[in-house]
């Protein structure tokens, strides 16, 4: 039996045990593994990772607020944490090796929508993890500029130094959001990578209505929050004419690329049974 956990300060709205549990029935294993949620607070990580580790648990999902921190208590790093500095896969042997499915999760839905004509310019809200994975995913993409929109907050302070520092090695440029405006209008592909419109959070970080004159159509709007799965700025950007994707596609993408991992196989599901998948999870937030 293979067991996989997430782990993060506040899991009851996940509805990742579904989904790994559809991903290994489509392909042939579901009788052979399960996915648990274990709630771990911040002062307690490294001994949950060392308990799943002993437990011989096969990975783990990380989530917030512990993708930057969960570094520490590995063992090896893939070349995308390297770069970024944040986990959201640990594969879990005699050695804890973290990865970035992440990037993955933001790359494979946006190439789809994009089609053969990448983006040249891509604008991304936020300084965390998911921002950090969005900047990976952009330059794999080929998109040569990349706007990084912040916060003047004291709570991100760490954050926006990390890519301050790095701003040229990661060939981004910073702004905050009293340009939103006009980074938004020259941008082919946005990115909220913030929590905000998720269930208990802000609704959005910085007033939608900034958006109000703006022609959206024919840029793409990617959300990284699945719970809700409607936020608020995805129905601006929709509202605007811009082409969407919801948040559960980034969940569902890097997924299948942790399972891979924590598998050590090739985990490769058709477009139908990715888009069953959404379904059944979309369903399923409803009753969370």
């Amino acid at each position: 039996m293979n067991y996989s956990a997430l782990i993060g300060k506040a899991t009851k709205h996940s509805v990742s045990p579904v989904m790994y549990a559809e991903m290994v029935r489509s392909v042939g294993i579901a009788a052979g593994y399960s996915h648990i949620k274990v709630d771990v607070e911040p002062a307690r990580l490294g001994a949950a990772v060392a308990a799943l580790k002993e437990l011989k648990f096969c990975g783990i999902s990380v989530t917030q607020p512990h993708k930057l921190e969960v570094v520490k208590y590995l063992d090896e790093l893939d070349e995308a944490v390297s770069v970024l500095g944040a986990v959201n896969t640990v594969r879990v042997g005699k050695t804890l090796k973290g990865y970035n499915t992440d990037w993955l999760g933001i790359a494979a839905p946006v190439r789809r929508a994009m089609g053969a004509k990448p983006a040249r310019t891509a604008t991304i809200f936020g300084t965390g993890g998911a921002a950090r994975a969005a900047i990976y995913a952009a330059k794999q993409m080929g998109i040569a500029q990349v706007q990084v929109v912040h916060r003047n907050t004291p709570g991100g302070a760490d954050r926006l130094a990390y890519l301050e520092a790095k701003q040229a090695e990661l060939g981004i440029s910073l702004h905050t959001y009293g340009d939103i405006a006009e980074v938004v209008e020259r941008s082919g592909l946005v990115i909220n990578a913030t929590s905000a419109g998720m269930v208990g959070a802000d609704a959005a970080p910085f007033d939608p209505d900034k958006l109000g004159g703006l022609n959206l159509a024919g840029k793409i709007y990617f959300e990284v929050v699945y719970n809700p799965l409607d936020t608020p700025l995805l129905r601006a950007f929709r509202d605007g004419g811009a082409t969407t994707i919801d948040g559960l596609w980034m969940m569902i993408y890097q997924g299948v690329a942790a399972l891979s991992i924590w598998l050590d196989a090739t985990i490769e599901l058709e477009r139908g049974e990715l888009e069953r998948i959404h379904g059944l999870l979309e369903k399923e937030l409803r009753n969370v």
